[in-house]
């Protein structure tokens, strides 16, 4: 049975996010979807310190997934963990452009408030407040596959 993390533990039984068969379509609606389940591992990742599947999906020319990636990393070292961070996305907005490599999208990014927590459940710094960002989201088809090669805040 799912439980989520909280003061006294971390998430446990959290379900793997699965990726949708249209996220794997060459199209702008396979990208929309791929985008949706990409923020889908990335909180997957932030509930249990799992990096692997958002690492795969992301390339390292993605400084932003990478250092996000990195961060939850560390955070879940020396039996620390993360309660929140949640991520949605309710605005997808993909900039399609048939003949470019490289494919551009505009998203709502919402993320829940992360609280920080030592392996005694002590607070380890003070919490990141929730989140409603635009962000610009990139992703190259290739191999068969979508991946993000980078993502960056809209100011």
């Amino acid at each position: 049975m799912y439980k989520p993390a909280d003061a006294t533990g971390k998430a446990q039984n959290v379900p793997v996010p699965v990726m949708p068969e249209l996220a794997k379509e060459n199209s702008e609606a396979g990208l929309e979807a791929f985008i949706g389940y990409w923020f889908q591992v990335l909180s997957y990742a932030y509930e249990t310190g799992d990096v692997s599947r958002a690492s795969e999906l992301s390339r390292s020319s993605c400084l932003l997934c990478t250092d996000l990636l990195s961060n939850v990393a560390t955070n879940y070292t020396e039996g620390r963990w993360l309660v929140g961070g949640r991520y949605r996305t309710p605005v997808i907005e993909v900039l399609w452009e048939s003949s470019a490599l490289t494919q551009t999208a505009r998203v709502q990014v919402l993320q829940d408030q992360i609280l920080y927590k030592n392996a005694d459940g002590s607070n380890g710094r003070e919490p990141t407040p929730a989140i409603n960002d635009a962000a610009a989201f990139f992703g190259e088809f290739a191999n068969g596959a979508w991946s993000a090669t980078d993502l960056g805040v809209i100011r």
